[in-house]
């Protein structure tokens, strides 16, 4: 079906990012037989970290960008905004390569919104290349939508 569903892993999951801030970023990918979305990874977040924001996002990038099938992430985005310090929003990425499966490409842009729902993130951001889900774009909308 084109519907693929969410599990109730993947909503706990999420929900430990979002309420408890335990995990900065989850991956999930479609499950072997393309009817769910698995976790492929959670990190935790680490809570005295040193490294800035830009350096966190750019090796998720760098990781997420490895991949050669879509992969959906959502990443706990903390950023700086002029004059009011530092925020946080939830994203989801939905990562489709330009050389992914065909068939995967259609599942992709069928199932993003699923996802999207289940979860109530507010922001979606799609790359097919790196540059799409760059640092500098997410700023862009962030700081568009604020």
């Amino acid at each position: 079906s084109l519907n693929v569903k969410v599990s109730d892993e993947c909503v706990a999951t999420f929900n430990d990012l979002k309420l408890r801030k335990m995990y900065k970023y989850i991956l999930y990918k479609f499950s072997e037989d393309k009817n769910n979305f698995s976790i492929d990874k959670a990190v935790e977040t680490i809570s005295n970290d040193k490294s800035s924001y830009i350096e966190n996002y750019e090796n998720f990038c760098s990781e997420i960008i490895s991949k050669n099938e879509p992969y959906f992430a959502v990443y706990d985005f903390e950023y700086e905004k002029l004059s009011e310090g530092r925020r946080n929003k939830i994203i989801l990425i939905s990562w489709v390569p330009k050389n992914a499966d065909a068939q995967d490409k259609f599942l992709s842009a069928a199932s993003k919104l699923v996802l999207k729902e289940r979860f109530g993130i507010a922001h979606l951001i799609e790359g097919t290349v790196a540059d799409e889900i760059g640092v500098e774009k997410i700023l862009d909308k962030l700081n568009t939508i604020y």
